[in-house]
C-alpha cells in the first residue's frame, strides 16, 4: 500500500465521524513528510492536516490564494522545491477544495475591490487573468497545478506528485492526480505509455536534457520538437477518435536571421499563434512570452506565426521582412514651395 492509498482510507473514516482516524506512521516513514500547496481559505483550519489522517509534523502546509502555481521556474515552485530539498518532503499534494472564492471572483469584482482599497485598474497589470492565475474551475485548477509540478525541473523524478479536491463542507477527498501512476523516470530518462481502449499501444523512452541547478534554465527542448511514432503512423492517427487537425501550412525555406531582427517585429502587446514542428497549434500567447521563447531557441525564423484577429500564416522570417519593407518604401518626391497662386514654371 502506498502513503496516499492509506491518506485517502484515513480520510474516509474522518467523514463518517471518526475525527482522530490516522494512519500508521510506521508503515510510510520513507513517504514523510509531504509537501502540500493548498488555498488559504481559513475554512481549510479545521481540516487540515487531520482529514488526511496525518500528524502535524508530517505535514508541510505551504499555502496561496487559490492554490495556484503556473509556472515551472515560479516563486511558488522554488517554495516546493526547498520543502522537499531542506524540509525533506517525500510526496507532493497539491490539494484544491470546493467553493473557492478566488474561482468565484470575476475581473470585474476584483478590479472593483481593488478600486476600493485604493488601487486603480491603471496599476494594475493589462492581463488580470495572467498575473493573478484566475480560473473557472476548481477541479482543472488542480489538475493543471499537478502537471506543472511534475514538468517542472527543481522536482526530482522520484517525488510522486499528487493532485486532490476537498469538499470544504465535509473534508472528503477526491484523487484526481495518483503520483504514483503518473509516469516512471529513471535518471534523466523519461518513459512514456499510451493505452487505446485498455490495450497498451506503445511504450518508448525520452532523454531528457541535464538540468543544472545553478544555471536554473528549462531544457531546451523547441516546441513540438518530440513527436511519438509507431510503425509509420503518429499515435493520434491509430485512436479510435481524431481530434480536429491544424491548418496544414507550407512554406518555402527561410534564410536563418539573427534573434535580434526577428525580436524586432514582435509586439509585447499583442497577441500570437503559432505552429510547432509536431504541426499542433500554440496560443494565443503574449508577444512577451513569444521573446521568452525565442530567446530560448524554442522557436526560430521558420516557425509558422499569426498575429491575433489575423487570418494569415506566415513564417517569423517572412514577417520580418514585410516589415523592414514597410520601413523602406521610398517617399513621394518633394514639392517646391511657392507664393499662393503662382503657377509651377515649365521646363
Amino acid at each position: 500500500m502506498h502513503l496516499f492509498d492509506a491518506i485517502l482510507e484515513a480520510n474516509r473514516r474522518f467523514t463518517s465521524g471518526d475525527k482522530a482516524a490516522l494512519i500508521t506512521r510506521e508503515q510510510f516513514t520513507n513517504s514523510l513528510p509531504v509537501a502540500a500547496l493548498t488555498c488559504i481559505d481559513v475554512r481549510l483550519n479545521p481540516l487540515l492536516p487531520h482529514a488526511l489522517g496525518l500528524a502535524e509534523e508530517d505535514f508541510i502546509w505551504l499555502r496561496n490564494a487559490g492554490n495556484i502555481i503556473f509556472d515551472p521556474m515560479s516563486s511558488m515552485m522554488r517554495t516546493l522545491a526547498l520543502a522537499c530539498a531542506i524540509k525533506g518532503g517525500k510526496e507532493i499534494a497539491i490539494i484544491g477544495h470546493t467553493d473557492c472564492r478566488v474561482r468565484a471572483t470575476s475581473i470585474v469584482e476584483l478590479t472593483d475591490r481593488f478600486r476600493a482599497l485604493g488601487v486603480e485598474r491603471s496599476r494594475l497589470p493589462e492581463n488580470l487573468n495572467d498575473f493573478f492565475g484566475l480560473f473557472a474551475s476548481e477541479r482543472q485548477n488542480v489538475l493543471r497545478g499537478a502537471e506543472v509540478v511534475r514538468q517542472s525541473p527543481l522536482i526530482g523524478p522520484k517525488v510522486p506528485v499528487h493532485g486532490l479536491l476537498m469538499d470544504i463542507e465535509t473534508g472528503a477527498l477526491e484523487w484526481l492526480v495518483n503520483g504514483y501512476q503518473s509516469f516512471a523516470t529513471t535518471g534523466s530518462e523519461l518513459k512514456l505509455e499510451a493505452k487505446i481502449g485498455g490495450k497498451e499501444i506503445f511504450e518508448t523512452k525520452l532523454e531528457l536534457p541535464a538540468f543544472h541547478l545553478g544555471e536554473m534554465k528549462l531544457p531546451e527542448i523547441k516546441i513540438g520538437d518530440f513527436a511519438l511514432q509507431i510503425g509509420t503512423q503518429p499515435v493520434a492517427e491509430q485512436s479510435t477518435t481524431s481530434a480536429p487537425k491544424p491548418p496544414e501550412v507550407h512554406f518555402t525555406a527561410d534564410v536563418p536571421k539573427p534573434i535580434a531582427e526577428l525580436a524586432r517585429v514582435i509586439n509585447k502587446a499583442l497577441k500570437y499563434k503559432i505552429i510547432g514542428s509536431d504541426q499542433k497549434q500554440y496560443g494565443p500567447v503574449s508577444g512577451a512570452k513569444l521573446l521568452e521563447w525565442l530567446a530560448d531557441e524554442r522557436i526560430d525564423a521558420k516557425t509558422p506565426i499569426q498575429v491575433e484577429g489575423s487570418t494569415v500564416w506566415q513564417t517569423l522570417a517572412a514577417l520580418t521582412e514585410a516589415a523592414q519593407k514597410l520601413r523602406h518604401i521610398p517617399l513621394p518626391p518633394s514639392i517646391e514651395p511657392r507664393p499662393f497662386g503662382q503657377k509651377p514654371k515649365r521646363h
